[in-house]
């Protein structure tokens, strides 16, 4: 049933990365850059397998192989409370939070842990800034 939902889901999203890579540049082509994880200008069926199955294994709360309503609904909740600077949910968000996010997020963009951001960690920052996480 897993290989089904997984076939099914790559089969439809290799459709879309190549609609979004037709269509040109903006969000689409970024889209198709994160999906085109071997850099070589093609989405197999192999690469979307591959981001389906872990987003699959983030999800799935209860590791049965697939992901109920509930717990995509969880699974959403908790990304966006990740995101969400303000930790004490006082409706503001004052230095230490914010600086505390800021740093979060360098830490994340700063791939080989040098402290320092490359021109190749700094473009994936602005993509990742721009889908909003």
């Amino acid at each position: 049933m897993r290989k089904i939902i997984l076939g099914s889901a790559a089969v439809v999203a290799v459709s879309f990365a190549a609609a979004t890579a037709y269509a040109g540049h903006g969000k689409g082509g970024d889209r198709f850059d994160r999906l085109d994880t071997n850099g070589d200008g093609k989405v197999t069926a192999e690469e979307m397998a591959a981001k389906n199955s872990e987003w699959i294994e983030r999800a799935d709360a209860n590791n049965d192989g697939a992901v109920t309503k509930e717990e995509l609904e969880a699974h959403r909740k908790a990304r966006r409370a990740e995101r969400n600077p303000d930790k004490n949910n006082d409706g503001v968000i004052d230095r230490k939070e914010f600086m505390a996010a800021a740093e979060a997020r360098f830490e994340r963009m700063d791939k080989n842990g040098d402290g320092v951001l490359g021109e190749d960690e700094k473009r994936k920052g602005r993509r990742h800034h721009r889908r909003g996480h």
